[in-house]
């Protein structure tokens, strides 16, 4: 295919000159135009079907479709029976205790998609993404919000939006449950609380 793209250019540049010459010594331009078109079609189509462009183009469509499917796995987690066992297994512990049993249980849950901290003051449960395709899913959202969809956003936040749910039952309707910017993680992308979504960055301006 390599041999068409060299054809179809060298074509292209003997048929533009063919066809100034034609134009300015006879004033013709109907043979030299068809010489051109025919090139630059020949050379469009051979840089579409060289192999690098199909190797460039299956890596982005891979691409897309694995942070799509990280995500959704992701979004699946879901610790009602754990997180209910906590209640349970720390009944005679102080609030401290039980807030970092919630934690080490969010963080083994949440483990393929990053890390989980516990942020004191708001208390709030943090969930950053570390890993690299579900990273640049969000990276994707945060420039483009209604990409929400594709990348399987709903069923990550359904996921927290749960969890939120069973953290209420263990502890206070006072704690909430976000994933963060991966790259500024002061900037929540969605918070659940109580069962109830509190803020969705995909729905922020519909």
């Amino acid at each position: 295919m390599i041999f068409l793209v060299i054809f179809g250019a060298l074509m292209l540049i003997l048929g533009g000159f063919y066809l100034a010459n034609s134009w300015q010594q006879y004033r013709e331009w109907k043979g030299g135009t068809i010489i051109v078109v025919l090139s630059l079609i020949a050379l469009i189509y051979g840089v579409i079907n060289l192999p690098y462009f199909h190797h460039n183009q299956r890596s982005t469509s891979e691409q897309a479709s694995s942070s799509s499917q990280v995500v959704q796995q992701s979004g699946s987690a879901s610790f009602s029976n754990k997180l209910g066992s906590i209640n349970a297994q720390n009944s005679q512990g102080n609030q401290e205790q039980k807030e970092m049993a919630v934690l080490r249980q969010l963080q083994k849950g949440y483990s393929k998609l990053g890390t989980v901290s516990f942020d004191e003051d708001t208390k709030t449960y943090q969930i950053k993404p570390t890993d690299d395709n579900t990273v640049q899913a969000v990276q994707a959202l945060v420039q483009d919000p209604s990409q929400a969809e594709q990348i399987g956003w709903p069923n990550l936040t359904k996921s927290i939006k749960q969890n939120s749910g069973e953290i209420d039952n263990v502890l206070t309707d006072e704690y909430s449950l976000s994933i963060v910017n991966p790259d500024n993680t002061k900037q929540a992308l969605y918070t659940a609380k109580n069962g109830k979504t509190t803020y969705d960055i995909a729905n922020q301006g519909n």
